[in-house]
């Protein structure tokens, strides 16, 4: 009879999310996903020091969701405003709640494609 071995197991590539480096969780915040005009972003991992960033699908997937989370972020807003009668109250609530439906797509669509890589 043969016996397993954990061949297989020992060698599975690393995670998504996981650090390129060390394959241990990296410390990725959430504001991270976010999109951002600088090209020399680099993050530190939590684990093992060495730098990684997002890749560069998961950078566009981050500006085609704040793309997309735009329309019903201002959707949002103006009805909340309209509800409110147009108070300033109601216009702070409206802007809030398009913010964090803003923020919330970003990072939706950003995260489905995150993979992490590795810099120098």
């Amino acid at each position: 009879m043969r016996q397993k071995t954990d061949v297989a197991t020992e060698n599975q590539p690393a995670s998504r999310t996981a650090c390129p480096h060390c394959g241990k969780p990296p410390g990725l915040r959430v504001w991270y996903l976010l999109p951002s005009s600088n090209p020399r972003r680099v993050f530190t991992c939590a684990q093992c020091g060495k730098k990684y960033d997002l890749s560069d699908n998961a950078k566009i997937a981050a500006i085609m969701g704040a793309l997309l989370g735009t329309g019903p972020a201002i959707v949002i807003v103006g009805k909340i405003v309209r509800h409110g009668g147009g108070g300033m109250g109601w216009t702070a609530l409206g802007t809030a709640a398009a913010a964090a439906v803003w923020f919330s797509v970003t990072v939706l669509v950003a995260r489905l494609a995150l993979r992490l890589v590795a810099k120098s």
